[in-house]
């Protein structure tokens, strides 16, 4: 009785939107919207700042077949969304099992040392200590080292692989190894990966030898965040994805390898027998995309 009686106010009741409350009922009847639907559109009104915005949201939804009234919805009210402002700042939440969760705000790269520093095994008690000096200082913050990325197809084609390295036949009509290419083209930066357009990430070099995170260095070159569209999660704190599934004979080789956040690994349908749900990864001309489920 409460909602027939909240949905009659809105619909017969006063209002100084009178002309838009009668667009609105006659929208509803057109459509032949139930109580149900109605509810749905109010559900989706109540988030609007301002009454006018409410009575045009409203409106609007009332002129929508019912079922796309949800999809029309979210659109509008993402696109209504003022975007969020952040600026520095400290908040404290105190749990009921004596833990307590602190949020700061501050310089992006200054956040990014910081939490890099963080031991993730016991992240609480190894960021006090590092807060309150008890760490050693040499390692609360970390180096930055420069990623020069060279796109292979200026310079050459890959002719084969030796070893660790890959040859190389130059424009100039050359053989050369990777890392001697790598070299000339600029000895003076600190870490460089080549990328092909074709075959995506080639091979890392750096003037030492490099240790066994080669490969996770050389996807991050290519996808600094996860590479599922629109997550920001950091590469660093990512998983190896096999494209082909390891299962069904994928190999562990960059060809082969995307970072994805957790989450995104867990969701990829990698299993090609399995029924399409949420779409998957795939390189296709050297560049990572993505497949949607009806591609299947």
């Amino acid at each position: 009785a409460a909602e027939l009686i909240s949905l009659h106010t809105i619909y017969f009741g006063t209002t100084p939107y009178t002309a838009k409350q009668r667009s609105a009922v006659c929208a509803a009847r057109r459509n032949g919207h139930t109580l149900s639907t109605l509810r749905q559109i109010e559900s989706f009104t109540r988030r609007v700042q301002g009454r006018l915005a409410t009575w045009n949201l409203r409106v609007e939804l009332c002129a929508t077949p019912s079922e796309q009234v949800d999809a029309v919805a979210r659109r509008r009210l993402r696109e209504m969304r003022v975007p969020r402002t952040y600026c520095e700042r400290a908040l404290l939440r105190q749990h009921p099992n004596g833990l307590a969760t602190l949020t700061v705000t501050g310089n992006g790269l200054d956040m990014a040392d910081a939490f890099r520093a963080i031991d993730h095994k016991r992240p609480g008690t190894s960021f006090i200590a590092r807060m309150l000096g008890k760490a050693d200082e040499a390692t609360t913050r970390t180096r930055v080292t420069t990623m020069a990325v060279l796109q292979l197809e200026d310079y050459g084609t890959i002719m084969r692989r030796e070893g660790d390295d890959v040859m190389v036949r130059t424009t100039s009509g050359a053989v050369t190894t990777g890392a001697q290419l790598v070299e000339r083209a600029c000895a003076n930066e600190g870490l460089i990966t080549i990328i092909s357009r074709t075959h995506g990430p080639v091979d890392l070099y750096r003037c030492e030898r490099f240790a066994s995170t080669k490969q996770r260095t050389m996807l991050a070159a290519e996808h600094p965040t996860c590479a599922w569209p629109g997550c920001n999660i950091p590469a660093e704190r990512g998983q190896f994805h096999h494209l082909t599934p390891w299962s069904h004979g994928g190999e562990t080789n960059i060809a082969n390898l995307v970072t994805l956040c957790n989450y995104h690994n867990g969701v990829n349908e990698d299993d090609p027998n399995a029924p399409p749900l949420r779409g998957r990864l795939a390189r296709e001309g050297g560049t990572i995309v993505w497949q949607p489920p009806h591609t299947h």
